[in-house]
């Protein structure tokens, strides 16, 4: 399975701004074969930072799935729309997991998703990837949440990312305190060595609006 993210900063009233980019979701929706999803940008993004997500089973089903938007002139009068919105142009992101499951339906409404990333180090790459997967293993088993571990397609090489959902703020508040208390956790943190490259390492939160 691989996870299409398509990110944009928005600027202006955010309430017209979330406004569009939730038209925007349900648009696509209604005219393609993916189901695509709305996270807003919390913590570790620009503010007003938006993200379309859908989970797909190839490169070639994404582009299948959404073959019948390029000749829909409502589509373009949508991205029409959202220019006064884009602080700069969209980009794509394209991650394919090798540890954990989407799920049978998207996260609700509220749902929270931490969003941790990093970039493996010259030569690490099998024994990072190991370690990523132990990480998001023990993660789930601490938190009792999902967890995944995938590997970025495309943009920095060797970049990888695991993602933790929560249903709601605070049953990640509860997850993140057990996590930052367990101390085989932070054993393993502190047993990382030279496996990613120092400083690479970037955590993030989102929450699905639509």
């Amino acid at each position: 399975m691989y996870l299409f993210t398509r990110l944009a900063t928005l600027r202006g009233n955010e309430r017209r701004s979330m406004g569009w980019a939730t038209e925007m979701t349900a648009y696509v929706n209604d005219r393609s074969d993916h189901t695509v999803t709305l996270w807003r940008a919390d913590f570790g993004y620009p503010v007003g930072t938006v993200a379309w997500s859908a989970w797909v089973a190839s490169q070639d089903a994404l582009n299948t799935g959404f073959a019948r938007l390029v000749d829909d002139d409502g589509y373009y009068a949508m991205v029409d729309k959202g220019q006064e919105f884009m602080a700069e142009p969209p980009y794509d992101l394209l991650r394919q997991a090798v540890h954990g499951e989407p799920g049978d339906t998207p996260p609700p409404a509220g749902a929270v998703t931490t969003v941790t990333t990093a970039v493996v180090g010259n030569g690490q790459y099998v024994e990072a990837t190991a370690w990523g997967i132990e990480m998001a293993e023990l993660v789930q088993e601490i938190s009792g949440l999902p967890t995944m571990f995938l590997i970025d397609s495309y943009g920095t090489f060797g970049r990888v990312t695991w993602l933790s959902g929560a249903p709601d703020l605070a049953t990640a508040d509860a997850a993140g305190e057990a996590i930052n208390a367990n101390s085989d956790y932070l054993k393993r943190l502190s047993d990382v060595g030279d496996l990613f490259v120092p400083g690479s390492g970037e955590r993030r939160m989102v929450t699905r609006i639509a």
